[in-house]
């Protein structure tokens, strides 16, 4: 079977990502098809060629590498971002929880105030 019908012919139908394995199983394919080729019509029809396949070839494993390296930053960046997000709404219920407590302290503080002057005011009997 070539080559081309074994890959999509429309670009949209492409994976976003190519992994640096795709790369070496593209490379793979293709060296049968240069195989094939040579078989039936010699090396000299493929010797301007495989240069500039190859070529290709090694720029698309390093673009590979590059997007898979960045892939990695990509989700490490997106955890931390997660993990601050949680950090920023833990830290909020904690502020909640302390203006909480700090108005029932002072709550319980008038009282205590209310009480001490009214045990002062407060006749005897």
């Amino acid at each position: 079977m070539p080559l081309l019908l074994e890959f999509p012919v429309d670009m949209e139908e492409f994976e976003s990502e190519v992994s640096v394995v795709d790369v070496y199983d593209i490379a793979s394919e293709i060296g049968k098809e240069f195989e094939k080729i040579i078989d039936n019509y010699g090396t000299d029809s493929v010797t301007s060629l495989m240069p500039k396949v190859i070529n290709a070839l090694e720029h698309l494993e390093v673009l590979a590498t590059k997007n898979e390296r960045e892939n990695t930053t990509v989700h490490e960046l997106k955890s931390r971002i997660a993990q601050l997000e949680n950090d920023k709404i833990e830290k909020a219920e904690d502020r909640q929880r302390f203006e909480k407590l700090c108005t029932h302290l002072t709550i319980i503080g008038r009282r205590e105030s209310l009480d001490k002057f009214l045990n002062q005011v407060k006749p005897p009997t």
